[in-house]
């Protein structure tokens, strides 16, 4: 047992998978399921080679341009140049750093040159000492060949 009883951690995480359903937008996650074996390859890995699990209906809460600076400092993130993508997953199924989401233009700011899939390239983990209790995620624009 640590500082912050186990039970009041389980309800700190239903009320975020009841945020995430309710103000969250619908999206389908892929979440990478063999990075382990392609791990001895790690720089050199082609990303043509990451199979993926797809979640379709899944729910995200995106935070399109996140403008608190001093906010993004206590998160560890420092923009230079552009605002960061920031957003909030249900804890099931896990998010990984390599996931993406496929969300519907409808969604989308107009700055983003029509790029629908959003790729989570860091993790920000708050408020923990020995147990995690909300995870979010710095997303970019995934990259594509053309």
């Amino acid at each position: 047992m640590g500082i912050i009883p186990y039970e009041t951690i389980d309800v700190i995480k239903k009320f975020n998978d009841l945020a995430v359903d309710i103000y969250g937008i619908d999206c389908t996650l892929y979440i990478p399921n063999n990075l382990t074996a392609l791990e001895p390859n790690d720089a050199y890995t082609d990303p043509a080679t990451i199979t993926y699990r797809t979640y379709s209906d899944q729910k995200v809460w995106v935070e399109w341009f996140a403008k608190d600076i001093v906010r993004l400092r206590k998160l560890g993130i420092f923009a230079e140049g552009e605002l960061p993508i920031i957003a909030y997953f249900k804890n099931y199924p896990e998010v990984t750093i390599k996931s993406y989401i496929k969300v519907p233009m409808r969604y989308i700011p107009g700055t983003f040159n029509d790029n629908d899939c959003f790729e989570v390239v860091d993790e920000i983990m708050i408020g923990t000492y020995n147990t995690e209790t909300i995870r979010k995620f710095k997303l970019a624009p995934q990259r594509r060949k053309v």
